[in-house]
Order: structure tokens, then sequence, then C-alpha cells
């Protein structure tokens, strides 16, 4: 039976049709295969993340170091760094570099870790740990949120009650770092930390001395017999004599004398009587008289001006006795120390 013309037709029509269609559907169906990879390519071709520790360096596999210093110091360079397990930060201090005193400053910086080693204190800035890491020494300590009282007290007098307060709990602190032996020689408004809650800390024991020290060949030795800090001169490191507790009581009265009337002490005492110090004293009085005119009370401006005589001998005899001296009847609050010192 032979088919229907007609139908015949109808079906070459529509093969006819489905050619051109399929052919779309094709072209359609490849172009989305090529889509994909595609795809991919563009993500792979975006910019990378920025690395991690990209601007730091690895400090004995357990710290990352920024690469800028944060501080140089006359005898060490300063880094900020985050330890990788616990991402707390700390400061951590390499001797100086690039001077005839090279060997001097590595020798007093793994002094001052070993001195910080033995104090457990919470006005004392924390040593945490000391190592040798390519070829360099390394003293990691905990970082201080703040600035030195030398940084902030130029804006503003914190007040008499604020100094007090300040004066007391550091003089806790010498009292506890005396008794340990040690002596810090370079107490000043630039190595005392005005903590961000508005406590206080005593850093940098670069100077320090053992003052149970006997061995005179050590002693003549130290190229630190001399210590000068312009406008807080301490008689005896600044002659280079003989030092003990007391030097650092005189520095805590400069520094309390600064913050209370914005003016160096020693140059307070030259407009008064040509001289750094008060010798006398009579002339311990006109500093008394000068801290008194400005508003300061006349215990608080007594006792200052006996803790910057000229002659140790003079002045307090140890930090309690001063703190004694500077508190009210009722005590001033001193905060206690956690731990004795460590052996």
């Amino acid at each position: 039976m032979i088919p229907d013309r007609n139908l015949i037709i109808v079906i070459i029509v529509a093969i006819c049709a489905a050619i051109p269609l399929t052919v779309a559907l094709v072209q359609v169906a490849r172009k989305y295969r090529l889509r994909k990879p595609a795809s991919k390519k563009v993500k792979v071709s975006q910019p990378a993340a920025p690395a991690v520790g990209k601007n730091t360096f690895p400090v004995n596999g357990r710290y990352d170091a920024r690469l800028q210093p944060f501080k140089q110091g006359g005898m060490a360079t300063i880094w900020i760094a985050t330890e990788r397990k616990t991402r707390k930060t700390y400061i951590i201090k390499t001797p100086r570099r690039g001077t005839n005193m090279d060997n001097v400053y590595l020798d007093k910086l793994m002094l001052e870790a070993g001195y910080l080693k033995r104090l457990n204190h919470p006005v004392i800035v924390k040593h945490i740990e000391d190592f040798y890491y390519n070829g360099e020494f390394h003293v990691v300590m905990d970082f201080v949120n703040g600035e030195t009282l030398m940084s902030s007290s130029p804006r503003s007098s914190p007040g008499e009650k604020k100094v007090l307060d300040w004066a007391c709990n550091l003089l806790d602190a010498l009292g506890y770092i005396h008794a340990a032996g040690i002596i810090h020689r370079d107490v000043n408004p630039k190595n005392i930390m005005l903590v961000s809650d508005g406590s206080v800390k005593l850093i940098d024991f670069g100077t320090a001395k053992n003052m149970n020290e006997t061995d005179k060949d050590k002693e003549r030795g130290d190229p630190f017999t001399q210590i000068a800090n312009k406008g807080f001169d301490i008689p005896e490191l600044f002659l280079g004599g003989e030092a003990d507790q007391r030097c650092d009581l005189c520095g805590l009265a400069q520094t309390a004398i600064y913050l209370l009337t914005l003016r160096q002490p020693n140059e307070i005492c030259s407009g008064l009587f040509k001289s750094n110090w008060p010798r006398t004293y009579a002339e311990a009085g006109k500093v008394a008289d000068y801290l008194i005119s400005v508003g300061i009370s006349k215990r608080t401006a007594r006792c200052l001006a006996q803790a910057i005589m000229f002659a140790p001998g003079d002045r307090f005899a140890d930090a309690g006795a001063m703190r004694s001296a500077l508190s009210p009847e009722n005590g001033c609050p001193v905060k206690p120390a956690e731990a004795t010192a460590k052996k």
C-alpha cells in the first residue's frame, strides 16, 4: 500500500523544520559547556587576599614581629609582636647594633632580663621569656597599652591626689625591688608608663644595678657609672658617685614635682638658688615654698623637697619612710605585690 502523498509531504516538511532546531540546540549546549570552565578561570584570576604575616617576620617559631621597629631606644630596639597561639601582643627587645657599644648594650639587656626574672609585681613590667634566635638575644615582655608620663604630662597636671596615688604605688614597687637587692637608677617620667586603665608601671631596667655587688672590678667596668637626664639629673648618678636605693626615691620625687608643676625639677632649683639640687635644708625650704605657692599641699611640698636634696643622707632612708611621709593619716592606697621576689 502506497502512503498518501499528502502525508509524505507533511513528514518531509517536519524533518526539514527539525534540522535547524536541532543545530540550534547543539550550539546552545556547546556554549553552555564552554561557559563552565570560563567561569572557573575568572575565579582563579581574581586577586588573592594578602598573605598572613606579609608585614611581619617570625621570631623563635612562636611570635610574629612587625617589620618596622616600634621604638629605637638608647640601648635597645623594641618590636611589637603577636604570639601565634594566643594572638596576645608583647614587646620584644633586642640590643642596639651598629655602634662601638654593641657588646655593652648586649650585656645590659641580658642583665635587665635577669633582674626582671626575679620580680613579679603589678607595678613593674612583666618578663615573659628570653632566648637567642638567629644569633641575637631577645627579651619578651608584656605589652603595656598606654604612654609614658613624659608623653602625657605636657597637656595638663593630673592633680595632687592622682600624683600621690601613683607615687605611693611606685614607692611600693621600689621598696619591693630594693628588698630584692636591685636599684633602678633611671626613675623619671620617661620610664613610667601611664596605662590605659589609669594605673602606672615602672619600665626599662636597662641601667639597673645589683646593690649587693661586691666585685669592684666589675663595678669599675660599668660604663653607666654616670647617668644623665637633662632636667631630671640625680646628683650621685650625674656625678658618677656611689648610689643606693635613695637615688630611686630622688628620681620619683623629681617625677612627682614635674607632674604637679609641668616644670623640670632641676630648672626649678636653678631658678631659686643657681644649683640643680637643694644642698641645704634652707634651700629645700625654698623649693617647698615654691611648690606651696603653686597650690601643692604643705605636707607634699616638704616631702618632695627633702627627697631631692643633694646629699643622699639628707633624704628619706627608704621607700617605706618616704611613703609614710607622703601619706595622709588614714594611709595612702597602695596596690600590694602579688608575690615576693623570686630567688
